[in-house]
């Protein structure tokens, strides 16, 4: 071996830092609610897909990284296709948490993903042009949540001095384009609920991960062998400091259509049904799987209608930070409400519910309507 492949591995073995730009305040959101101090507002998912894209354009403006990936120190082995990416990601991720201000945040999640996920090997999995070659490298789906990374390798030496790169997607016949690619599982179009940009791992590499989570879509089954197609028409760059400025750089056009297959795998999962209930609301089945923890409750017209919020915490009084929901209105107008929380392993929880909108009780704290208790059993 020569020297020249000597100092190329051993480039490919260092670590490279990428400044933690994130300011997560969803704490200190949710305890304004818990104390009165603020509402908050229902807002379905039917809303205009490009304002969805908007907003990760916005997220990454502020923080340069959309899904709070900034701050991870990334291993190098984006440089060839076959090597896989995503295990280092996650673990790295998972050791920047576990050292954040928020340590009990989410801290097992990317560790157990990474052990999860496997590499793809497909012929579709990268594409190229005179910009530069896209790659997917590992994928993981557990039947709620379907994980990839995504490679870059830029050609360019003047678009080597990105600190990022934004995948784009364009919209039928417009030139304009837009944040995200377009998604489908199946050929059934999917939206992503996460899409980090593509941060730079090495002079011209830059890597990132997409995340679609199945409570967020309409139709599509993350059942045994999937299809997925990523179709990504252009790309936004920018760099950025360690103060969170970002100066953007020119557009770049340029078609990366990618295609690979995911298994799902739910042999990690726990369920359980525990169907109890406070107060007419009903915790009908919880899951757990290595990267969330997935709840639907049952609540009836006259809560639903209050919009009321919910706060889970497990046996020792921990709280489990939400994520996201999705409301099912019935005919009668009750609800069937899917939530997803961060990961936890925990065997007993209880679900809190409070009245955010009637005001302050004596104690000037938010009405708790139900508490319900619930287990994972054996």
């Amino acid at each position: 071996m020569g020297n020249y492949e000597r100092e190329f591995i051993e480039k490919m073995r260092e670590e490279i830092q990428i400044p933690d730009l994130v300011d997560d305040k969803l704490n200190e959101i949710y305890g304004k609610i818990r104390q009165g101090e603020a509402e908050m507002k229902r807002s379905g998912f039917r809303a205009n897909r490009s304002r969805v894209y908007k907003s990760f354009a916005a997220a990454a403006a502020a923080v340069c990284m959309v899904a709070g990936l900034s701050g991870i120190f990334y291993v190098n082995p984006a440089l060839a296709q076959d090597i896989p990416i995503l295990g280092d990601v996650f673990g790295r991720l998972q050791e920047v948490r576990e050292n954040s201000e928020y340590p009990d945040k989410d801290k097992t999640a990317y560790e157990n993903i990474s052990e999860h996920s496997t590499p793809v090997r497909e012929a579709g999995n990268f594409a190229e042009n005179e910009t530069g070659t896209m790659t997917v490298s590992d994928a993981y789906c557990d039947g709620y949540d379907m994980y990839f990374t995504l490679s870059l390798r830029i050609e360019g030496e003047e678009l080597k001095t990105a600190e990022y790169f934004l995948p784009m997607h364009q919209e039928g016949e417009e030139d304009s384009l837009y944040e995200g690619g377009k998604f489908t599982i199946n050929q059934k179009q999917v939206w992503p609920s996460e899409i980090s940009a593509l941060r730079k791992a090495e002079d011209g590499v830059y890597v990132g991960l997409c995340r679609i989570a199945s409570v967020n879509q309409e139709d599509v089954s993350f059942e045994g062998k999937m299809t997925v197609n990523a179709e990504i028409d252009g790309l936004s760059a920018g760099t950025a400091s360690d103060s969170g400025y970002v100066e953007e750089l020119p557009q770049i056009k340029g078609e990366w259509n990618l295609q690979f297959d995911v298994e799902a795998d739910t042999s990690a999962n726990r369920v359980a049904e525990p169907n109890a209930q406070s107060n007419g609301i009903t915790v009908q089945k919880a899951v757990q799987t290595p990267s969330n923890m997935h709840v639907t409750c049952y609540v009836p017209a006259e809560l639903a209608e209050k919009n009321p919020a919910f706060v889970l915490l497990d046996g020792d009084g921990n709280r489990v930070q939400n994520e996201s929901g999705m409301h099912k209105k019935q005919e009668d107008g009750s609800e069937i409400l899917e939530m997803v929380f961060n990961t936890s392993q925990a065997d007993q929880f209880v679900m809190q519910v409070f009245d955010k909108n009637a005001g302050t009780d004596e104690n000037g704290g938010i009405p708790l309507v139900a508490e319900i208790p619930f287990s994972m059993g054996e």
